[in-house]
């Protein structure tokens, strides 16, 4: 009976069983919360490439349909792209005296920091409260250690005392069991979700990557049109 157990357990047994419990409820609580927000930006992020394949490739139709998703780190990568051509006007060569040449390089440079700003604090929104899952997998088997350790000390110092009864085994015997047990309970699920959460995150960030490099390599094509386009009715 595991009630039992946690009852003839000493007072050192059930503090490590209390820290235990606390460490698993919220790693629990961690586990759902971030499945939950990167299986929607994953699902969010596929319905957007695969709306943006369906489209005419128009970065304003693109920037309309990101509004849609919230969620995707690639919407808004293309969000904040978007703006930046709007606010600095390099979209429609508009406000700056310079050659198709260095306004082309300046946007290739404004965008890359675009993107890496961008990308950066995607990541870190993503890989946020992750930390405490290895914490978990990292500190409660350690916990469980202690009071295994403790609790072997303590029916070895029960058996010396009253002279081999089993009865006085069963403090230490129980706070050794169970916070083994307990250790283990809330490591190995906070380790393999933390692993499977990484991964997902990797390939997010793999997929942020590739959208940024495509995205750059459009916006260039797009200005160097605009720009072609520009030249010729001036020279009319």
């Amino acid at each position: 009976d595991l009630f039992a157990l946690v009852r003839t357990a000493d007072i050192v047994g059930k503090f490590g069983l209390g820290i235990l419990a606390l460490f698993s409820v919220t790693s629990l609580s961690v586990i759902v919360y971030k499945w939950l927000h990167i299986r929607q930006a994953m699902k969010q992020t596929d319905a957007f490439v695969e709306l943006c394949n369906q489209g005419s490739g128009d970065l304003d139709e693109a920037y309309r349909y990101s509004s849609n998703f919230p969620d995707s780190p690639l919407a808004q990568i293309l969000r904040e792209a978007y703006t930046e051509l709007e606010v600095e006007n390099w979209y429609r060569g508009e406000g700056y005296d310079m050659s198709p040449e260095a306004r082309i390089e300046m946007v290739k440079i404004s965008m890359e920091r675009i993107f890496e700003r961008t990308i950066a604090g995607d990541i870190t929104h993503l890989e946020s409260k992750l930390i405490f899952l290895a914490t978990t997998s990292s500190v409660c088997p350690f916990i469980g250690l202690f009071g295994t350790v403790w609790g072997i000390m303590g029916a070895f110092q029960s058996l010396a005392a009253t002279g081999g009864t089993l009865v006085s085994l069963g403090p230490g015997l129980s706070t050794a069991m169970l916070t083994t047990v307990g250790g283990l309970f809330c490591a190995i699920p906070a380790t393999v979700m933390y692993n499977y959460l990484t991964h997902q995150i990797r390939s997010l960030t793999a997929q942020m990557d590739s959208f940024a490099l495509e995205l750059g390599n459009i916006i260039q094509k797009q200005i160097i049109k605009q720009s072609s386009g520009f030249t010729a009715s001036r020279s009319m």
